[in-house]
């Protein structure tokens, strides 16, 4: 796949995220995908598979916002070869009623139009004190 289709599958990925829609996740993810998300938060460490990413990821930090509520703000969209690194901003309410405001970078890899791996690099201390205190 090129570039704009690479770009077209991440983008897809991040509306069914934004909208909450696993089936669509599932349906843009590889079977065998990573995720990984560093720093010693419940949720942090590399996910493997649909099922480890599933249950092991999503599963976790979905439930910390209230529903609804988590809204996905792309910044920029940058693609070379199989990899499209996105910025954006997430908001939301967490289940506890405090506003959640975090920046991310994330490092898409695409493979033969699934989403294959997932790095995912934001600031995880203030989501410890914002979700997980």
């Amino acid at each position: 796949m090129g570039i704009a289709e690479n770009k077209q599958v991440v983008s897809g990925f991040i509306d069914a995220l934004s909208s909450g829609n696993l089936k669509a996740l599932d349906a843009a993810l590889a079977e065998d995908a990573t995720w990984w998300l560093p720093g010693s938060l419940p949720v942090s460490g590399t996910h493997r598979g649909k099922k480890g990413i599933f249950e092991g990821f999503l599963a976790k930090a979905g439930p910390l916002f209230q529903p609804g509520s988590l809204a996905i703000e792309v910044r920029n969209t940058i693609a070379e070869g199989d990899c499209v690194a996105v910025e954006w901003i997430a908001r939301g309410k967490t289940v506890k009623g405090k506003p959640y405001e975090n920046y991310y970078h994330i490092m898409f890899e695409v493979k033969n139009g699934k989403v294959q791996t997932v790095r995912e690099y934001v600031d995880t201390l203030y989501a410890k004190e914002v979700l997980f205190s």
